[in-house]
């Protein structure tokens, strides 16, 4: 499987977040961490910087892309929001659970979906779509 950048700092960020989540169920997090709400605000705060980093370059293109990745993703993701406000007001170990749940999810499918998109794109169309999503600027 051949990665982008975006995807593999999506995969850093949601491996940190696997991490955490590990310790915190094992009762291994220092004591400032180990309450639900310290442990899912981290895991929350890594799951949107993975979700940024792995979108696609503009609105517009998520769009006119692929209708049933959009709505499974978008699916995922409004679970995640549910559970994390459950998480945080509750405090719910079941929510924080969710949350990791719909993170993996998202992580899995975006990094297959990806990876099968650079597969169908030949390089120099690649190429061409990087130059039309970044116009030169000449000085």
């Amino acid at each position: 499987m051949n990665l982008q950048k975006r995807d593999l700092v999506a995969t850093g960020l949601v491996a940190a977040a696997g991490v955490i989540y590990l310790l915190w169920l094992l009762d291994s997090l220092p004591t400032a961490m180990s309450g639900v709400r310290a442990t899912g605000t981290v895991i929350l705060a890594l799951g949107f910087a993975a979700s940024a980093t792995a979108v696609v370059p503009t609105f517009g293109q998520l769009l006119h892309g692929n209708k049933v990745y959009l709505a499974v993703t978008s699916l995922l993701g409004v679970l995640a929001l549910i559970a994390g406000v459950v998480m945080l007001v509750g405090p719910s170990e079941t929510a924080l659970a969710v949350v990791m749940a719909a993170m993996l999810a998202m992580w899995l499918i975006a990094t297959i979906h990806h990876s099968l998109l650079a597969k169908a794109t030949s390089p120099e169309t690649a190429q061409q779509v990087h130059e039309t999503a970044e116009p030169k600027v000449s000085v």
